[in-house]
């Protein structure tokens, strides 16, 4: 372009204006020669294209068109007069000489340039605003990660969710003002893009998935994990996944296939989890956050490294989660709300250095461990801004009418509520980064721990309100405990099982547990296990459909439950012990059914809708009326937990309050050429 025309295409006062002019001009296209041919015309365009995939990719390309336009005769036009005279002629020929001679001698001048004379580029910072009625599903709101920017910095992926609907995926090209839907994605989570950046991997409804960047419907890859922990897409086409919250890593080929198992947590070692991978560069080594069943907050975890050659894994730092890689040298992870970064040297996979914060303000969970951050191979960071958040909930009474006041005044992680059969106490659960189970006495106002060390989960009450039984996974998967209620003893075991179970409801004379299980082939079930036997579990439900919340009715008679049969989760009432007929008390969706004491009502929730239903049994039979609209309260709800109870007059409910709760940020953070700030902050040798 300089030989022809006779200037610099961009020029500036400075470095800066100059890459300034590079960055967003286009060349003085005027000042070419007026019989420059037009394949000549169209090459330099090529080649000073911004967007590099329609940039020539190859000189050999640049010799056809020249030797195309030596072919051809010359073109003539008017000429075109430039500054104070007029463009010098050339023929063909002697343009095409030029321009051979242009080329190679640029391509000579650029590799040297580039190797002894670096552009230092500018570290900008731009804030990327959600629409109005999205909220990005972040750390605290979420148990993984909810973003991802992808490593060619030209696409960004996130989970978010309008109020009342399930999350899903999107997709956001970098120049484009908004994030696109992705179809199909109900229920995403834990989105990571693979090493070429075109596809998105995801999970949802309890399956591992992939979409291309391009466009098209989402492909399984496999029916795979119930609450993933991270996900890191290798360079050979192999993921490394964390499908459980207590489980270890596993490795699964993009296509599908069966996971190979990589790593086991040592429970002797007190070792609960391993989560959020990164597969190092080279395909050799895996970085990943070890949380033991001892610590109250994820800050206190710590960061691993997995070799893949030997399958042999040790502790890098003590103190953090989330870590990732950076080419720079240094490993970037997450405390406090704090990223810290810490020289890291990739060949011997050891740190060599201290760590250093180098951003404050960065949305993470101290419950789960995920922090909302995502790095690019080009350089650029992309982030959530806020802070370590807690997720604290009220528990409140609510009336029948709606008319709410505050059971405990106190605010707190609390996520399931049960009162005793005599209503003088409630089992809570309190979440932290290993769940524990509390009593709460309600005309003394105390809380009082009862199980600790792992996660113990869903806690209810046996019918003489002198035990309380629970999850933990304080042995490896979730199976079923019970304790003394007053803390007198220990936890015993009522179940050994590889399955995840979760505890239903007692028969009335104390004798059966009804509970669910979770299983890959037939997914929820409902299972009973007998005091007066062997112990042994026995299937009373079982199909290819979920089933679960099994809940004895007042005189035992019934087993009220939720199933998806229909293709929504609907509440089910069966004969008990059967065989039978069933109910179905719901319309329009229905969960969570919980038996009013006196026998002659079933409650259940509809999203935000409190709704009863009447039930008259009358010789084995049973007449259900019209579901009614209780009350509509914006109440904390999760698929696994006990989040309402109804006290034994049946007048009164229990519920965790959720409409205090901090909303969803709206807003994600772009930091480009991030690392030259990182090497500015944190050196490396």
């Amino acid at each position: 372009y300089e030989a022809l025309s006779g200037r610099v295409a961009f020029l500036g006062e400075t470095v800066s204006d100059t890459i300034a002019k590079i960055l967003q001009t286009e060349p003085d296209w005027e000042t070419l020669p007026d019989r420059t041919p037009s394949k000549i015309q169209d090459l330099l365009a090529r080649c000073l294209k911004k967007d590099l995939h329609r940039r020539l990719h190859h000189i050999a390309d640049a010799r056809i068109e020249i030797e195309e336009a030596l072919a051809e005769p010359s073109e003539s036009s008017q000429t075109v007069a430039v500054g104070m005279g007029r463009a010098p002629q050339f023929s063909a020929t002697a343009v095409t000489a030029t321009m051979v001679a242009v080329i190679a001698t640029a391509g000579f001048l650029w590799s040297l340039l580039r190797s002894s004379a670096p552009v230092t580029r500018p570290t900008t910072r731009t804030a990327i605003p959600l629409p109005q009625d999205q909220g990005v599903l972040g750390a605290g709101i979420h148990r993984s990660p909810a973003v991802a920017i992808s490593p060619d910095d030209r696409h960004v992926a996130y989970v978010a969710r309008r109020r009342g609907n399930s999350t899903q995926l999107y997709l956001r090209a970098m120049d484009q003002l908004e994030g696109k839907l992705v179809d199909d994605t109900e229920g995403a989570e834990m989105p990571f893009f693979s090493p070429d950046s075109q596809w998105v991997g995801f999970h949802a409804g309890e399956k591992l998935m992939k979409v291309s960047v391009s466009g098209g419907a989402p492909v399984v890859i496999r029916a795979f994990g119930v609450h993933p922990r991270g996900a890191s897409w290798g360079s050979d086409g192999e993921i490394v996944f964390a499908p459980e919250s207590h489980v270890g890593l596993f490795r699964i080929s993009a296509e599908g296939g069966e996971p190979e198992i990589l790593t086991v947590p040592d429970r002797e070692r007190r070792e609960k989890s391993h989560r959020f991978p990164e597969v190092l560069p080279g395909g050799k080594a895996v970085l990943f956050t070890l949380g033991t069943g001892d610590i109250e907050s994820w800050d206190d975890a710590s960061i691993a490294v997995l070799s893949l050659e030997t399958g042999e894994y040790r502790v890098l730092l003590e103190g953090g989660t989330h870590a990732r890689y950076s080419r720079t040298g240094h490993l970037i992870y997450a405390r406090a709300g704090t990223l810290l970064a810490v020289p890291f040297d990739l060949a011997e996979l050891r740190v060599t250095g201290a760590p250093v914060p180098v951003l404050q303000g960065v949305l993470m969970s101290p419950l789960s461990g995920p922090a909302e951050f995502s790095i690019s191979r080009e350089g650029s960071l992309l982030y959530v801004p806020g802070d370590s958040r807690e997720e604290e909930y009220r528990v409140m009474w609510v009336g029948r009418e709606g008319k709410s006041s505050p059971l405990i005044a106190t605010p707190r992680g609390y996520l399931e509520a049960r009162l005793s059969p005599d209503g003088r106490l409630l089992a809570l659960n309190i979440d932290s980064a290993n769940n524990s189970v509390w009593v709460y006495d309600l005309a003394r106002s105390t809380l009082t721990g009862l199980a600790f060390g792992f996660s113990n989960l869903n806690p209810i009450w046996t019918p003489e309100g002198n035990r309380v039984t629970f999850r933990s996974n304080r042995v490896g998967r979730y199976n079923l405990f019970w304790q003394a209620a007053d803390g007198s003893a220990q936890a015993e075991q009522l179940t050994t099982t590889e399955y995840r179970q979760y505890p239903g409801s007692w028969s009335p004379d104390g004798k059966i547990l009804a509970f669910w299980e979770r299983r890959p082939e037939t997914l929820s079930d409902i299972w009973l296990i007998s005091m007066e036997g062997d112990g042994a579990p026995q299937p009373f439900l079982q199909t290819k459909f979920n089933e679960r919340r099994p809940m004895f009715s007042p005189n035992g008679k019934w087993l009220a439950y939720e199933s998806d049969e229909s293709g929504q989760m609907e509440v089910y009432v069966r004969a008990f012990p059967g065989p039978g007929r069933k109910w179905q008390p719901s319309t329009g969706g229905g969960s969570d059914p919980v038996w009013n004491p006196n026998g002659q009502e079933l409650f259940y929730r509809n999203g935000d809708k409190m709704m009863v239903v009447d039930v008259v049994e009358t010789e084995g039979e049973i007449t259900l009326g019209k579901p009614r609209l209780l009350f509509e309260r914006h109440f904390r709800y999760s698929a696994l937990a006990n989040d309402y109870d109804v006290t034994p007059d049946g007048q009164r409910f229990v519920v965790i309050d959720e409409s205090e709760s901090a909303p969803p940020p709206t807003q994600f953070i772009l930091v480009q050429n991030w690392l030259e700030e990182l090497k500015r902050l944190v050196p490396t040798n």
